[in-house]
């Protein structure tokens, strides 16, 4: 196997940090039921409480109503991969491995991009030197609000010298509109209300830097409008939407000033989205307030690709690669799952090579299957999964079949799933509460094997008072 030539740093997406207290016990990520009391009392997650970053999430977890991402899957993945992987941890005022192949870098994801990359800046300049090390530049691994943040570094900040490529994980470089549903509605699942939640997020300069940078909003006349547009209930929350709208505006402007530089002077960057599966894409405005649907802006680029699940399609893709669209790598996994995806691997072999391997593309290069499934629903009640057979044509004697496998391990329970109207679905007989795997899969027939897709779901009670 071949050896890393670059430090491979990994940033997370938000809730994917373990944050410590000055106390030295952990608020968020030392375990589900202490961090759903942190969730549920927001003076522990408060912006004036100082919390440490310490280390990233090992597994896809949900924590309330919140669904959050896990990373040694990944590290696995990248050990596997090459020879000899040293990881280190780059948490405050930790010693460096000076030899480190890998470097998981947490951060105080409540505090939103800009803070985060400050902090990633210093520890790259640190860890290379002030004026880099060409040999070993960086490759940035951003998932989720983390590719953001290294957007940031490099364009804003001027990072680029740095790095020699970055590979954005289901970013949503235009925004997710959950976001805008979240600080607008509230948290919800189903129609059970979670309102600590809501008051904690809303404290969060981070939940707002995820706002839709693009004209999410219909109005009833026909207009549309980005967020910060909107008549805000709260004048702070006006100002955080305006500060994330000048955010983003910053990074596309640093980003199209790279298009005057030489080519090797620029970070190579790589894209990997996910589409076919439901995502909230549009909200339409009435007398009543905002409505939010699992359906693509049909007035944006690329209408009826849906998304990964959390964010749409038309937002995974930076602004400066639309016309590159072999910079584009779709694949068929969800938003969390993709953190781990084998593709990241495939990139980081590629600059162990020569170059990025010449074609990407718009489309996973098998078929897949996209899912509509809810990151968490209400416990005591029946829940339904559902699928679309994406990039092939269904037969006769295709199968679908939808499995869920209980927390603690276990024989998982099958349900078989129901054709209609080009979709399969199966409803799942109401859980208690606790974090499920759900996987769907296709029997094609005729000896072209199966197809896979999964995600977890939360069953989740309702606040308690």
């Amino acid at each position: 196997m071949a050896r890393l030539k670059h430090v491979v740093i990994v940033v997370p997406g938000i809730g994917g940090s373990v944050l410590r207290g000055p106390d030295g016990r952990v608020v968020w990520g030392g375990g589900l039921s202490s961090t759903a009391r942190s969730l549920a009392w927001p003076k522990r997650l408060d912006l004036a409480a100082p919390l440490e970053p310490v280390g990233l999430l090992p597994s896809i977890s949900v924590v309330g109503p919140l669904a959050v991402p896990g990373y040694d899957r990944l590290l696995c993945l990248i050990k596997n991969a090459f020879d000899h992987v040293r990881v280190d941890v780059a948490a405050p005022g930790a010693p460096r491995d000076p030899r480190a192949d890998v470097v998981l870098f947490p951060y105080d994801f409540r505090r939103g991009v800009k803070a985060a990359a400050e902090r990633l800046a210093v520890e790259v300049r640190d860890r290379l030197g002030p004026s880099g090390d060409a040999a070993r530049r960086v490759i940035v691994v951003g998932h989720s609000l983390g590719g953001l943040v290294a957007r940031y570094w490099l364009g804003p900040m001027g990072g680029a010298a740095y790095c020699r490529a970055l590979i954005t994980v289901g970013t949503p470089h235009r925004g997710a509109p959950k976001a805008l549903a979240w600080l607008m509605n509230g948290v919800k699942v189903g129609a059970l209300p979670f309102r600590r939640a809501t008051a904690t997020l809303r404290d969060w300069p981070a939940a707002f830097d995820l706002l839709p940078f693009y004209p999410v909003v219909r109005g009833p006349d026909g207009t549309t409008s980005f967020p910060n547009e909107l008549e805000w209930a709260d004048a702070a929350w006006a100002k955080r939407a305006d500060e994330a709208r000048r955010m983003h505006e910053e990074i596309e402007a640093s980003w199209d000033g790279f298009a005057d530089l030489p080519p090797r002077a620029v970070p190579e960057v790589g894209a990997i989205f996910a589409r076919g599966h439901t995502t909230f894409g549009r909200a339409e405005l009435s007398p009543t307030g905002l409505t939010f649907a699992k359906a693509d802006a049909e007035w944006m680029p690329n209408a009826g690709w849906l998304g990964d699940g959390t964010v749409p399609a038309c937002s995974a893709i930076p602004l400066d690669l639309d016309e590159r669209r072999t910079a584009w790598q779709a694949v068929g996994e969800r938003h969390l799952p993709m953190a781990s995806t084998s593709a990241i691997v495939e990139s980081l072999r590629n600059f162990s090579g020569d170059s990025l391997r010449p074609t990407r593309g718009d489309a996973p290069e098998r078929p897949w299957l996209g899912l509509d499934l809810d990151e968490t629903v209400t416990a005591g009640q029946p829940f339904l999964v559902s699928a679309k057979l994406l990039g092939a044509e269904p037969t006769d004697d295709t199968v679908v079949e939808a499995r869920i496998k209980e927390p603690g391990g276990g024989p998982a329970a099958k349900i078989r799933c129901v054709f209609a109207d080009g979709t399969w679905s199966a409803t799942v007989p109401p859980r208690p509460a606790g974090v499920y795997e759900v996987s769907v899969t296709a029997a094609l027939g005729s000896g072209t094997g199966q197809i896979r897709v999964s995600d977890v779901v939360g069953v989740v009670e309702g606040e308690h008072e």
